[in-house]
Formats: structure tokens, sequence, C-alpha cells
């Protein structure tokens, strides 16, 4: 079933009334944000398994008929580095691994308010490097988040880039919020995007940066060094506020290294959660997985 991509604006717009009120709990938002994510249809004969790697919970993926023994796709989800499960975004990280033709694993990380900047990051290097001494070769790994977990995925490389850490193969962007400086600085300009505007972006940042300095590339990525980063398959969308981060990580990353941008014109922030019910979506998850398939498969060739 594949519903039109203006209903689903409709739908989204009555929406973000409650995303954005300041009279609903930071619990009430997760769940609500969880329910949201869920709209992705897991494919039937997924398999799901949960564990502890580095401390963190995580969920591992297994699509129908993917060799769990293969490649490995680790997944940050989205949500404003406050909301987002592991759980919820059960659908659309099944869709992307069965596309990339990897399992998957989705780290639950620690949220804000609760932890701010750097816990997040600190745990997802933990679970990086865990994997890496568990026999995972790099060479057959990629990174892959949406939103905040597409920002949090691209500090994730520099970091591990920075401390001498064996890079993934590749790492795939969706609509990722990659420059929180420009938010407490209010020079998000507003768009057509039916769920998210520069307000509520603005009202996030600050549970999340706390006294941190925003500009600095563990919190705002766009601002840093791209050289030197394993290929990066960059989705944007064209009515998305967030857009302009994908257009400051393009050109940066173009003059340091690899980089394929995709922009989705007409639609939405984070389109791609609505895949199984917008054709749209899982067109984007489907390129976003051969990429990344073929991307992983040049690199462990040449290893």
């Amino acid at each position: 079933m594949s519903i039109h991509p203006a209903v689903v604006r409709v739908a989204l717009r009555a929406c973000r009334p409650l995303l954005a009120s300041r009279r609903v709990t930071v619990g009430g938002k997760r769940r609500m944000y969880d329910l949201f994510t869920r709209v992705a249809r897991v494919p039937t004969g997924t398999g799901y398994d949960g564990i502890t790697i580095a401390g963190v919970p995580v969920e591992g993926v297994r699509p129908a008929g993917v060799d769990p023994a293969g490649a490995t796709l680790l997944y940050l989800h989205g949500g404003a580095y406050a909301l987002g499960s592991a759980k919820g975004y059960r659908g659309v990280v099944a869709r992307l691994a069965d596309a990339a033709g990897m399992t998957a694993l989705v780290p639950d990380y620690s949220r804000s308010p609760e932890a701010r900047y750097p816990v997040a990051l600190e745990e997802m290097v933990g679970v990086y490097q865990s994997l890496i001494a568990c026999g995972v070769g790099p060479e057959r790994l990629v990174i892959v988040g949406d939103s905040a977990g597409g920002g949090l995925a691209l500090s994730l490389a520099m970091a591990l880039r920075d401390r001498g850490i064996p890079s993934p193969a590749a790492v795939g962007l969706i609509c990722p919020w990659a420059d929180l400086a420009i938010d407490i600085d209010g020079g998000r300009p507003k768009t057509r995007d039916p769920l998210i505007n520069p307000s509520m972006a603005a009202e996030w940042v600050p549970r999340y940066v706390g006294e941190q300095c925003p500009r600095q590339p563990g919190i705002s990525p766009a601002h840093g060094d791209m050289a030197g980063l394993p290929p990066i398959v960059l989705h944007s969308a064209g009515d998305d506020p967030l857009c302009i981060d994908a257009d400051r990580i393009e050109k940066a990353a173009a003059e340091a290294g690899a980089v394929e941008h995709r922009r989705f014109d007409d639609l939405w922030h984070d389109f791609h959660l609505q895949a199984g019910v917008l054709a749209e979506a899982d067109e984007a998850i489907n390129d976003m997985g051969a990429r990344l398939r073929t991307l992983m498969t040049e690199k462990a060739a040449v290893k």
C-alpha cells in the first residue's frame, strides 16, 4: 500500500502542535515519536536480538535471507538527541539493512536531557571499538544515521579518524542535523516542512549541548574537517529546514574526499521514516542501501 505524499504531509502537519508543545513532557514526546517512527512497516521474516555492547543496549536486526556473518550496518537513530529508540526504528532499519544486504545493529544511546554531550558520542565510540575487537572488519562495516543520528554518525566518523581507529567502509547520512550552532544563533531558515520548524530545533539544542561550544565538530560536524573520512552517501529533502546542513557537508566533503549527495525536492525532513507507506521513501531507502552495499564491496575488495 502506498499513500499519496499530500496525504502524508497533512498527517505530519497535524502532529506538529503536539511535538512542538512545551506542555507535553519529554516522556510524552518520546512515546509519540516512537508511534510516529513505527509507521515504517517491518518486513515479514525480520528477526531481532537484544544484546549489550560496551554497556549500551543494542538491538540486532536480521532481515530475512541476509547472511548474519556478512556485513554490518550500525544505525544511529534520530530524534533531536532526546527522542527515538531502537524498537521504534525497527521498520526503517530493517528495510535499509535488507536493501544493503546487511544485518544491522541499533544502539539505544543515552538521550538528553538526562545525558548531554559527549555521552552519546563516547558510547558510540565504545560500541564501534567493541565491534572491531570482536572481529568485525571495518571494511565490512558501515555507519548510518538520520537527523540527529546523522549528525552523530558524522561526529563518530571524525572521532574514529582523530583517534586512529580504523574507519568504516562508508557513512550514510539521512537528512542530518549537523549544524546545531545555527540553531543557537537563530539563523535556520523557515521552509515548507510539515513537521519541524526552526523554533523546534532551537528548543532541543541546549538540552543536548549544555554549556559546551556548539561549533565543535563533536556537536556540529558540519563545522569539522572532512579530510580522511570514508565515502559519504548523503540524502536531503528540499522542504527540510535542515537541508542547509547537508549542503554544507557536501561542499566541505567534496573538497576533502568522496561524497554523493542526493536531494529529494518537494519532500520533508526524514521522509525515509515513512518507508512502507510512501513510495518515495521506499525508493530513497533502496537507493541508500544499494550505494552503501556497493561502497562496502569496493572497500572489501581492495583490503
